[in-house]
């Protein structure tokens, strides 16, 4: 490897999906929002966006980035971040 590509840190990105029973999509929009909106706030975060399927109602691609794993492990043990893996559903990560 050569001296340019040391010095270039390599991003970690993240995707997954969503798919949500239609009954609980309103309450994973009101728990998806503060999560979304703190995650840009967190150290380390680079982007995270959150995107509904045209043609599936009820199913969200995520997609981030994030400067390093360390910045992703610290994210993943923020406050509001359990609820949603545990009260809507498993992402399916890719």
């Amino acid at each position: 490897m050569n001296q340019a590509n040391e010095d270039k840190k390599i991003t970690l990105v993240l995707a997954g999906k969503y798919k949500i029973k239609p009954e609980k999509r309103e309450r994973f929009l009101e728990l998806a929002k503060p999560g979304f909106e703190e995650t840009h706030k967190e150290d380390g975060n680079i982007s995270y966006t959150l995107y509904e399927e045209f043609d599936n109602p009820n199913t969200f691609l995520y997609f981030e980035e994030w400067v390093d794993r360390e910045a992703l492990n610290s994210h993943l043990k923020q406050p509001y971040i359990a609820p949603l893996i545990e009260e809507i559903s498993e992402p399916e990560q890719h």
